[in-house]
């Protein structure tokens, strides 16, 4: 397995585990989940993390890609400060992704999504 078939899978893993959530993070809607990163995939330490990904209908993650500021307030105040700067500054962080760790957590992910929706 290589890095990006890993990378892929575990993007997918994590956008079902995220939908799995059942509704829209902002108006509750029921259908046309995404998964929605606050800090962009491209911040590799963060780009897994829980509480940088969001379930989002599809017109609320437009609305936030469209309205970056008020995205923010509004993640600020759904996480809260404290959290909310604590995910800042893991998002600032540099993380290089060795296979086998990608491996180990995509293995560890799969349980945990198949528990959840049990």
């Amino acid at each position: 397995m290589t890095k990006t078939t890993i990378k892929r899978k575990l993007d997918k893993l994590f956008s079902e585990y995220i939908r799995s959530r059942g509704y829209c993070i902002k108006c509750k809607k029921l259908d046309n989940l995404q998964c929605c990163h606050i800090f962009s995939r491209s911040n590799m330490s963060v780009r897994w993390d829980i509480d940088n990904l969001l379930s989002m209908c599809a017109g609320c993650h437009f609305f936030a890609h469209k309205n970056p500021i008020l995205f923010t307030e509004f993640v600020r105040e759904y996480l809260g400060a404290e959290r909310y700067e604590q995910l800042k500054v893991r998002a600032r962080a540099i993380k290089q992704w060795k296979l086998d760790e990608m491996v180990e957590f995509y293995e560890a992910m799969k349980i945990a999504l198949k528990e959840r929706c049990i």
